[in-house]
């Protein structure tokens, strides 16, 4: 049975255009992990900044200064230390 003339170059354009757009979804999806992860830099930093208002919130609700708030704070890791060991 005689072979068709150009068989093989369909078959290869074939596989070439099918690495042309996988790697386009690479490309694409690079892009959207690189978006991804500056929004999970901005929500991180949301987050850190809420933290810190609600930490700066207790230590005024508490009526403690800042070094009375400090020394406990220090005093806790302090024992935690100790009891670790």
């Amino acid at each position: 049975m005689p072979r068709r003339k150009g068989s093989r170059n369909k078959a290869a354009a074939s596989v070439d255009e099918r690495i042309a757009v996988v790697t386009e979804e690479i490309a694409s999806l690079q892009e959207q992990i690189k978006e991804k992860k500056a929004e999970l830099k901005k929500l991180t930093a949301e987050k850190e900044e809420e933290d810190q208002k609600r930490i700066l919130a207790a230590v005024v609700e508490s009526g403690k200064s800042a070094d009375e708030v400090i020394a406990l704070i220090k005093g806790i890791t302090e024992e935690n230390e100790v009891d670790v060991q």
